[in-house]
Parts: C-alpha cells; sequence; structure tokens
C-alpha cells in the first residue's frame, strides 16, 4: 500500500506529536484497523508513506532518526508575479501528462536496477539537518556547543551549570544519561565524574555540527583547557556549586566520597 499524507504538519500542543504517532505505522510489522461498524482487527503492515507539506516544521525529528529520508523539492513551475497569466504555458504542461507519460513513467521505476540499494541506510540530505536543527532538544544544544568536551570526557559538575532554568535536574540528568556513558578520568590530579559521549551517537552529531556548531565548539575547548592549564576548574566548579547546592568541599562537588 502507498499512502500520502498531503500538507504534514503537527495538529497538537505536543512538539513530538505526529512523530510519536508515525512511528509504530512506519516500523511495526502489523497494524490495528478500526473499521466503522466493523470488528477490531490486526493486519500485516505493508504502508509505505510520503509526507507531503509546505510546512516549515511538519514533524519534530531526534538527532539519531533512523525512519525519515526528507527531501527539499525545488518548485520549478512555480507561478512568479511574471508568469501568473502565463494560461497557455500550464495549459501545455496540464496535458502533457497523458497516459502514454504515465506508462513510460512506470517502465522508468520498474527497469530502474535497485540490487545494490540498501533501505536500511538513510543519507542525511541537508533538508533532513536542517529540520532536526530545528527541533534540537536543549541536551542536544549543550552537546553540540561543548561537542569537542563531550567526546574526550567533561566533568558531570560542569555540565550541571548548562541545564536550561525550566528543566528540572533530574531530568536533565535522565536525557544525558541515555547519550553519554559516565566515567571517572582524572583532571589535574584529581579523580572526577565525566559524561563521555557514546560512539553511536557520535556518529549522528558529527553529520548535524555545521560550521558554527563546530567554531563555539571549539572556542568553548580551548577556554576549558586554558581554566584547566590555570589550575582554575576546580575553583570555579566550587565556588558556583556552592551558592546552588550547598556543597561544602571539592570533593563533593566532584562526587569523590
Amino acid at each position: 500500500m502507498f499512502a500520502v499524507l498531503n500538507e504534514m504538519m503537527n495538529y497538537n500542543d505536543s512538539k513530538k506529536g505526529v512523530a510519536i504517532v508515525m512511528k509504530s505505522i512506519i516500523s511495526d510489522l502489523t497494524i490495528r484497523i478500526n473499521e466503522k461498524n466493523q470488528p477490531r482487527r490486526t493486519a500485516e503492515n505493508v504502508m509505505n508513506i510520503i509526507y507531503v507539506t509546505n510546512a516549515d516544521m511538519p514533524v519534530q525529528l531526534d538527532t539519531d532518526d533512523r525512519r525519515h529520508l526528507i527531501c527539499a523539492c525545488k518548485t520549478i513551475h512555480q507561478v512568479t508575479e511574471e508568469h501568473k497569466e502565463d494560461v497557455d504555458y500550464f495549459n501545455e504542461l496540464s496535458q502533457s501528462y497523458t497516459q502514454e507519460f504515465y506508462e513510460n513513467l512506470m517502465t522508468f521505476l520498474l527497469e530502474r536496477d535497485i540490487s545494490q540499494f540498501n533501505p536500511t541506510l538513510i543519507p542525511m540530505t541537508e533538508a533532513k539537518k536542517q529540520l532536526i536543527n530545528v527541533s534540537r532538544s536543549p541536551v542536544d544544544d549543550v552537546i553540540m556547543e561543548h561537542y569537542e568536551q563531550f567526546k574526550q570526557g567533561i566533568p558531570i559538575a560542569l555540565v550541571n551549570q548548562y541545564k536550561p532554568q525550566n528543566w528540572l535536574l533530574k531530568t536533565y540528568k535522565n536525557a544525558m544519561v541515555h547519550k553519554c556513558e559516565e566515567q571517572r578520568i582524572y583532571v589535574n590530579g584529581i579523580r572526577t565524574r565525566v559524561y563521555v559521549l557514546n560512539k553511536d551517537q557520535q556518529s549522528y552529531y558529527d553529520k548535524m555540527m555545521n560550521e558554527e556548531d563546530t567554531e563555539t565548539s571549539n572556542a568553548n575547548y580551548q577556554k576549558y583547557k586554558k581554566t584547566i592549564e590555570d589550575d582554575g576548574f576546580i575553583e570555579q566548579v566550587f565556588s558556583e556549586d556552592v551558592e546552588s547546592k550547598g556543597v561544602t568541599n571539592r570533593w563533593q562537588m566532584l562526587g569523590i566520597p
């Protein structure tokens, strides 16, 4: 079955409403059918779906999305101010959609060699990258702004300072541990709890980083390195944690018993 969903967009208050609903429709092997005046039944899911939309953000995608191929289509025949009265052109265009045209199109599709096609390797197009960028969560923003540090290991006490004000700390930490592994490394000779971005997540963020993101990440990394070289990292985090959490000593701040 081939389904075209026209003018796709988020229709409810949840930014991920469409993505959540479509996730099972795209991925599940079976689908529940609720036909009017008929008993509910389960059938094999054979749907292939295309969204068509002019919406700027039709669906919110996660950074590691593996379900959607996003293509931005240029409107070749857009009616501009100059050509909006060009009736002859558009009449000729519409009349070209003949039975012969559709037969030729079908022949092209049937004879196209797709033996080497792997449907699980979904390309990261520029359109998809842009859509993911506008869908980025605050946690994505923190990781990308400090990407070099997250790849090598960034102190958890420092990451906690980047928490958005409207987030609970436990919610923020839970989001981080889904993308990072907690390790202990030595910073200025002190064993420190750090987040290290998971390798599978790195592959997605590598594709997402644009030039501006990279510049910001590199600048933050150089600033972080200098702070460590000047032996100022421990003092900086400790002084801020004293005010925010009532931490009484440097070891407690670093999570060291």
